[in-house]
């Protein structure tokens, strides 16, 4: 069985990532107006929201990241790993991500209400599910 690939319904672009930075108001540890190559490290930000991208730079997928303990390098690359080597259609679909890095100290209830927030404005699904390995 051939997993299905997510097209992405809109394109992640700069104004996009500045209006999600707005939304972040003083829990943004740092403007990061920028796609990383998916498996390239974002720095060393402990808790974030993520936003996947295909070749196209449309956004597939949004999700948030916060460890409960300390990593060696940025939470959202260890947390995209996590996505791609378990589920196919992601490993065959993201190309890059776009990440708001936010403070240790931004409430697990800012996060999730952050991750909830992007992934709507994006019109991505709230659960993204797909076949495994």
């Amino acid at each position: 069985m051939t997993a299905a690939i997510w097209s992405g319904v809109v394109p992640m672009t700069p104004d996009r990532y500045d209006a999600f930075a707005r939304l972040a108001g003083p829990w943004l540890e740092e403007h990061r107006c920028c796609q990383f190559a998916i498996g390239e490290d974002s720095g060393r930000e402990e808790r974030a929201v993520y936003i996947a991208v295909n070749s196209d730079c449309m956004a597939c997928y949004c999700g948030r990241t916060r460890p409960t303990r300390i990593l060696a390098g940025g939470a959202s690359v260890v947390r995209i790993h996590q996505h791609i080597t378990t589920t196919r259609s992601k490993y065959e679909e993201w190309a890059g991500y776009w990440m708001l890095p936010l403070v240790q100290e931004a409430p697990d209830e800012f996060v999730d209400w952050l991750e909830r927030t992007v992934t709507a404005r994006l019109g991505l699904p709230r659960r993204h599910n797909r076949s495994r390995w």
